[in-house]
């Protein structure tokens, strides 16, 4: 089992100038404009699925169903998406996760165009697609360090999670225009349209080949299921990187509970309208944009672990915050600063992650998280509408907060973690 650093580890990485530097490599510019299209068509086909199910049957169990179907895949197969990752040519997996994905969506306009709505079948098409994506996002994660320079990890992880979570927040409103003014058909059309280009830039990637002791390494399982079992092992050998892991997840589920319930929040705490919603909502795109960007600007690859203290362990206080003010505009500045510097974690995080792991081992490590991480939704949730019900929504973001600082509790006490990635 190798766990020797990467190139990334050897060649110590300096904060860079402008992080727009990034985009000059075309790979990783290819990368970028594609994934920055296939969001906005994510966002526009979020939108348009949850109307149109919402029209075709005016049943909250409908809706549930169609979140259920969003995350599901990634919870079953994320262990298997990860092994074919580090098994298979990471760039021809992404183009065949688009082509896929554009097929479905554009049969899907024909469809709807020629039978009209089913329930059904747009359900059916959100778990086929929900599936791919399952592949390509750690496949995406997992290709950045190889077409990237070590010194740009940060920049580039950075622009990534900053751009397409814009991206999301553009691509909804758009949504709502097309499906208002054309109709669903566009709209499905459209989304199919933004996963062409993102398979268009992937196939004029050029991603450099395995080198050779990666290449033995990463065939010298016999069967997929034991190169799961190999990915799980590794993991656990890490014990810096398993501690970080685990409380990821463990944060999601807390934060979760207090993302979730925004909506309660303005209305019931704050005792304002649809208008502090959506300003609560596109506070938590400023934060994460903003946060994104900020770790290759400082010296964060030197020492990640030591980072990941201050950002993820002091974001709870900012949850703690919310539910102490009553004030509109300071609600804002606390979720703003709270997704600052969880978004600042995220990029430092992965950054860490795609220079230290090696890199027959990435696609799994990222599909394991993404696995554990979708798997708190559904109880963050759960656990978050129970305890609104039962505590207020007050006493709920109290706990929320309280409880991601409890999980970071590990981070600060474990010297494996204060020294992860220690050059």
């Amino acid at each position: 089992m190798g766990t020797e650093p990467n190139r990334a580890a050897i060649e110590a990485p300096t904060p860079t100038g402008n992080p727009l530097r990034t985009l000059r490599n075309p790979n990783f510019r290819r990368l970028w404009v594609g994934s920055v299209a296939s969001a906005v068509g994510a966002a526009v086909g979020t939108i348009t699925f949850t109307w149109l199910i919402y029209a075709a049957t005016h049943s909250p169990w409908a809706i549930s169903a169609l979140g259920i179907v969003q995350f599901l895949p990634t919870i079953a197969f994320g262990l298997l998406a990860g092994a074919l990752i580090d098994r298979l040519d990471r760039r021809r997996l992404m183009l065949t996760c688009d082509v896929a994905r554009a097929l479905c969506f554009g049969g899907l306009a024909l469809y709807v165009l020629v039978y009209g709505v089913s329930p059904v079948v747009l359900i059916g098409v959100v778990f086929v697609v929900a599936t791919f994506t399952t592949v390509f996002r750690p496949a995406t994660n997992a290709t950045i360090p190889r077409i990237v320079a070590p010194s740009e990890l940060s920049d580039a992880n950075g622009l990534f999670q900053a751009a397409t979570t814009l991206a999301q927040t553009i691509g909804s409103p758009v949504g709502s225009l097309l499906l208002l003014t054309v109709g669903a058909t566009v709209g499905f059309a459209v989304n199919s349209l933004t996963f062409a280009v993102s398979g268009t830039m992937i196939f004029l990637m050029v991603v450099p080949a395995r080198s050779a002791l990666t290449e033995i390494r990463a065939s010298g399982s016999r069967s997929v299921v034991g190169d799961i079992r190999e990915g799980l092992r590794f993991i656990r050998s890490q014990r810096a990187l398993y501690i970080i892991t685990l409380n990821s997840m463990a944060s999601n589920f807390f934060l979760l509970i207090w993302t979730g319930f925004f909506v309660i929040y303005a209305a019931v705490h704050l005792h304002q309208g649809t208008a502090a919603y959506a300003l609560l909502v596109a506070s938590t795109t400023g934060g994460f944009a903003i946060g994104a960007i900020l770790p290759g600007r400082m010296r964060t690859s030197e020492r990640p672990g030591l980072w990941l203290l201050p950002s993820w362990g002091l974001a709870g206080f900012f949850l703690v915050g919310t539910a102490w003010t009553t004030s509109l505009p300071v609600a804002v500045a606390f979720t703003v600063g709270a997704c600052l510097l969880l978004s600042f974690g995220n990029t430092v995080f992965y950054s860490g992650v795609q220079r230290l792991v090696p890199d027959e081992y990435l696609g799994r490590y990222f599909a394991t998280d993404d696995a554990g991480s979708f798997a708190m939704i559904p109880a963050g949730l759960a656990v978050g509408g129970l305890l609104v019900i039962a505590w207020g929504i007050t006493w709920t973001y109290v706990f929320a907060g309280v409880g991601t600082i409890a999980t970071n509790v590990p981070l600060f006490v474990s010297r494996e973690v204060r020294r992860w990635g220690e050059r």
